[in-house]
């Protein structure tokens, strides 16, 4: 006989959870006062707003991290950097690189002539410091092409400049510019060369870093002029593990060279990025937080408005935890519904920002930035968490109306009213 009692209970529990479903239904959708709507529609606003502007945030953070990420992976995860007779030699260098390529997530392995110099135009006789790459052709991350680093009929050798360079020097395709490299010292000092060269062309990677001082040579050009140094730049397999390859590599290479993640030299940026997307998180935060003040609000007037007939349902048998379970419900509705526009709007807003890149600086801006536009990212832990967040803090907000609703007695409830 026990078995059947306990089912009975069951189903009258499930059935009265129905009913609290039904009146926090009609406690919020058919609410006829003024009062209690306009409130109502200001906590959902408020929330949409607030979410909108955690997505976007959190969008924008991630856009711009991801952006940087990708313009540093141009110049390789890893470099490797030779020591012994490899520093200055890029035959010797050719030869390490024959035994990384065959190394299991290496995508590709390219030997450059790294340096820096002093580059000068007619446009500007001041010059500007530069980087130079000196590369095979076809091997550039930029995208220098055979024809555009061969030596012209002149025996003038061609350089690749960045397309920001390019309007600082004031030069245009064709044009003759100076290089000057500091080699490293001989008996008698450092020795200083000197170079013309035409420039065969501009590239724009939308790092504004690479962009504005960046230029490409011939790898012989760059050994000439001297002042270089050999690194191996490797690329890493689509869905590789960096630090594997590294691993690998530094087993296979041994003393022979150092191998430096681009991770780890960068880590500083990274880092101030997670904090400032965290710290955006926070402060945007306050909005949705505010804005539960307002669905507090509109469930203050819910239970003052129908303390009469909550009176009833209590009288009826509606326990006081299913009455709390009612105003509960109604506000996290508002908070569910505010949270569910909010997104949406946030993820329209930033497709809308990244489609037509309407996020673009000036090359003055791009240089502190880094890039020259940024697309905004929408990633679905980001939404999670913001979504997290604001249901969390609207729980939070709803508990307290919703326990004075619960505390109503069902006898001066209805005295008064």
């Amino acid at each position: 006989m026990a078995e059947p009692d306990r089912q009975g209970t069951s189903r009258a529990g499930r059935g009265a959870d129905g009913v609290v479903w039904w009146i926090a239904a009609r406690y919020l959708l058919g609410a006829r006062s003024r009062l209690l709507s306009g409130t109502a529609r200001s906590a959902l606003g408020s929330t949409a707003l607030g979410v909108a502007a955690m997505v976007i945030s959190m969008a924008l953070m991630s856009g711009y991290s991801d952006s940087v990420q990708s313009r540093l992976l141009e110049a390789g995860p890893l470099i490797v950097s030779p020591l012994g007779e490899a520093e200055e030699d890029p035959a010797a260098a050719d030869r390490i690189a024959e035994r990384l390529r065959p190394v299991a997530g290496v995508r590709g392995v390219s030997v450059t002539v790294a340096g820096t110099g002093l580059l000068a135009s007619s446009g500007n006789p001041a010059g500007v410091d530069v980087w130079t790459r000196g590369v095979l052709p076809g091997a550039s991350s930029f995208g220098a092409t055979a024809g555009q680093l061969a030596r012209d009929d002149a025996g003038i050798d061609a350089m690749v400049v960045g397309r920001e360079l390019q309007r600082t020097l004031g030069v245009t395709e064709g044009d003759l510019v100076l290089l000057t490299a500091i080699g490293p010292p001989g008996s008698s000092g450092p020795r200083i060369a000197k170079r013309t060269l035409r420039v065969a062309g501009a590239f724009e990677t939308g790092f504004s870093e690479y962009d504005r001082s960046y230029a490409v040579v011939h790898r012989d050009t760059a050994m000439a002029v001297g002042g270089g140094r050999v690194v191996l730049e490797v690329t890493a397999a689509p869905g590789a593990s960096v630090s594997d390859v590294q691993e690998k590599i530094e087993d296979l290479v041994g003393a022979d060279a150092v191998v430096t993640d681009w991770r780890l030299s960068n880590r500083d940026i990274f880092t101030a990025f997670r904090l400032q997307k965290w710290g955006l998180f926070l402060i945007l935060g306050l909005i949705v937080l505010v804005s539960t003040f307002n669905i507090a609000s509109a469930l203050v007037v819910l239970v003052r408005e129908r303390g009469r007939d909550t009176a009833v349902l209590a009288a009826l048998g509606l326990g006081p935890r299913r009455v709390q379970r009612v105003f509960l419900l109604g506000g996290m509705s508002l908070g569910v519904a505010g949270t569910a526009l909010g997104i949406g709007l946030g993820a329209l807003v930033s497709v809308i920002v990244t489609r037509y890149e309407l996020v673009r600086f000036d090359p003055g801006v791009a240089e502190i930035y880094f890039i020259s536009s940024v697309p905004f990212d929408v990633r679905a832990l980001d939404l999670l968490a913001v979504a997290g967040f604001s249901l969390l803090v609207t729980g939070l907000a709803c508990w307290w109306p919703a326990r004075l609703g619960a505390a109503v007695e069902p006898a001066r409830a209805l005295r008064w009213e």
